[in-house]
């Protein structure tokens, strides 16, 4: 006889079964229906723009949009991207101002519109997660100079991974799948993020470190890169 478990397991998997016989794409968002096409098929009732304005998203300086959720003691988007030395820190070697939040985290979000991340260099680790949409393509250099290309997402069959690693010191652009509306992820960063970690990277550092990665992607290297980021939040 099977176990309750048993059981359970085998609902769930003829529930993903017959989702996949009728075409149908899971919503990851809580609350959200389905809503006809006219094609016949069902789609998220969520759009990007109540992804925008429902979760306060702004514009990002590498591209997309972004909303910071947690710095770890300290109110999240207060302190504009920078270290918040009231909440919980921890020591770094980096430069003269050495501590850094623990952890922070972002919901982040690339469009149709607004569909690729420019080059750029943190250096903190990075764990991204696959929450709602289409996939992203990321395109890495390690700091070893190699090159790797990822894809977040959940199809796996396509070869996406739900999450992704990025660690620091690498350069990394993304771009929105081709015929995606929108695409959402979270962002885990440790030591917690702060813009003086962060460079975008140039056409030169970018064929040095790896011709291939420039050569496939070079349109990708931001072509007047700002190095102050306070005005992305201003009117919050």
């Amino acid at each position: 006889m099977e176990s309750l478990d048993q059981r359970a397991v085998l609902c769930v998997a003829a529930g993903f079964a017959a989702g996949a016989l009728l075409g149908m794409a899971w919503c990851p968002v809580p609350g959200a229906g389905r809503q006809a096409r006219g094609d016949g098929a069902s789609s998220c009732a969520s759009s990007k723009e109540d992804f925008i304005s429902r979760l306060g998203m702004i514009p990002h300086p590498e591209g997309g949009f972004f909303v910071e959720t947690y710095r770890s003691g300290s109110a999240p988007m207060t302190s504009k991207g920078l270290t918040d030395p009231a909440g919980d820190v921890m020591a770094t070697d980096r430069g003269p101002t050495p501590e850094r939040n623990v952890m922070t985290s972002i919901y982040y979000m690339l469009t149709a519109e607004s569909d690729h991340q420019w080059w750029a260099n943190n250096m903190s680790d990075h764990v991204h997660y696959h929450h709602a949409g289409g996939t992203f393509i990321y395109n890495l250099v390690l700091p070893d100079g190699s090159y790797v290309e990822r894809r977040l997402g959940t199809n796996v069959a396509a070869g996406d991974q739900p999450q992704v690693v990025v660690r620091g010191g690498s350069f990394k652009s993304v771009r929105l799948e081709e015929g995606t509306e929108f695409g959402i992820i979270g962002e885990g960063v440790a030591p917690g993020f702060d813009f003086r970690d962060f460079k975008f990277v140039t056409r030169e550092e970018l064929e040095k470190l790896n011709p291939e990665a420039f050569a496939k992607h070079s349109d990708l290297v931001k072509p007047d890169p700002e190095d102050t980021f306070d005005q992305y939040y201003e009117g919050r």
